[in-house]
């Protein structure tokens, strides 16, 4: 698992924010979840405005499409 998060014009501060986020949920939806992929998270410009719970609402739409990438490793 991997958390990306430019700078997009943000701070430091505004970016480690981004990244802690972004690692929590990983750990909390991701992780638990035992989907055998490798994740790489990225963020939008627009996830230093988002709020945790809008964070999490992209997160889980991502999860949706892990385990199709389950299944196309083993073809």
């Amino acid at each position: 698992m991997g958390v990306i998060v430019p700078r997009f014009g943000h701070t430091a501060v505004e970016r480690n924010l981004v990244k802690r986020r972004l690692r929590n949920l990983a750990r909390t939806e991701l992780l638990p979840a035992g989907t055998p992929c490798d994740v790489v998270l990225r963020a939008a410009p627009n996830a230093y405005g988002a709020s945790y719970e809008v964070l999490r609402a992209a997160v889980q739409q991502a999860m949706k499409q892990l385990p199709r990438c389950a299944s196309e490793e083993a073809s």
